[in-house]
């Protein structure tokens, strides 16, 4: 273990019986659609059925490492409402329009693509009754986007926050209290992180991202706009000062003639206020009532573990030795987070 993954690990991996703590002191928020997918695709487990489950375990799998690694107060699952994108696209109509057209897994698991989308379906409900029996919250709005919910988590707690995802633009909310936990690289990402990777400071990066776009959401971007030719154009994005995008867009106009970059970003002004709107994590699009919906649910923990109806459901779906010692594994992972109370 290197020394910077060990500082980092033993900041988030106190002791969780510190009487200093309480329920909000350390905020473990799941992507869930990020680290469900990605174990679906990569894990391809099949029960003595012949079910895959490999995105089901995977998943369990996968967070009960988290919880292990960072011990957190509390745990968040937040999944896409239905009809997540509605806003977006209604703000800018091809948002996400390549999404359906990607093939997730290979020929040998699933005869057709109906067939996979059928296995993914049914993993994610069973995933859902699963997560209900655990002493954790799951939040879900409709209409919005769990990217657009995790943004006003992080403004509404008010201690450390842990988000786990692969997702790049959650590093826009980086900060001394925020990091970012990549499951599959076991990384976290905190403000010296992006510092060394990306040369800037988390304040800027959403700047960046506007410029550069999102291939995967399908938000068109300037070309040939990566890290590198981003601090060189605008080196202010190193600072650790958050500057609008109204100053790089000044900036652009002034010195159009002598860059071709820079006219492009000048030209590209409407797309990319648009951008800006769809990328946005600290002012996500969400409307007052569902901030409202959000806080309640976050105001009421759940506390309850039901752990004969968890064991129940893993017997019934053949799920075996795809978790070692399973009874084990839910009381050090679930059972401690029950503990911890909201300070009044």
């Amino acid at each position: 273990m290197n020394s910077t993954f060990r500082e980092i690990f033993n900041s988030l991996s106190k002791e969780s019986n510190e009487p200093t703590l309480h329920l909000n002191s350390k905020v473990l928020v799941i992507d869930s659609m990020n680290t469900f997918i990605r174990s679906f695709v990569m894990i391809m487990h099949t029960n003595p059925s012949g079910h895959h489950i490999g995105g089901l375990t995977g998943f369990l799998k996968s967070v009960g490492f988290a919880i292990r690694l960072i011990r957190p107060t509390r745990v968040i699952f937040v999944f896409d409402g239905l009809g997540g994108s509605t806003a977006k696209r209604v703000l800018f109509p091809e948002y996400k329009a390549n999404r359906k057209l990607v093939r997730l897994t290979n020929w040998d698991t699933f005869d057709n693509r109906e067939e996979e989308s059928d296995a993914i379906t049914n993993q994610i409900v069973r995933l859902i009754h699963y997560l209900k029996c655990l002493p954790v919250d799951l939040v879900s709005i409709q209409k919005v986007e769990a990217d657009d919910v995790i943004g006003q988590l992080a403004k509404i707690l008010p201690e450390k926050m842990v988000i786990m995802s692969t997702d790049q633009d959650f590093i826009q909310l980086v900060t001394d209290k925020i990091t970012v936990y990549n499951p599959f690289k076991k990384q976290f990402i905190t403000p010296d992180f992006v510092k060394n990777k990306y040369k800037m400071s988390p304040l800027n990066y959403l700047n960046y991202k506007i410029m550069s776009g999102d291939v995967s959401d399908n938000v068109p971007g300037i070309k040939g706009m990566g890290p590198k030719k981003a601090i060189k154009l605008f080196p202010e994005l190193m600072d650790d000062i958050k500057y609008p995008l109204d100053l790089i867009l000044e900036k652009s106009e002034e010195l159009k003639d002598k860059n071709s970059l820079y006219n492009k970003i000048s030209m590209f002004k409407p797309v990319l206020k648009i951008n800006e709107k769809l990328m946005d994590l600290h002012n996500p699009l969400i409307s007052d009532t569902n901030v409202q919906e959000i806080q309640e649910i976050i105001a009421a923990p759940k506390h309850t573990m039901e752990i004969t109806q968890f064991l129940q459901m893993y017997n019934d779906d053949e799920l075996g030795n795809s978790i070692g010692n399973i009874n084990a594994w839910l009381f050090d992972c679930f059972n401690y987070l029950k503990s911890y109370k909201k300070i009044d």
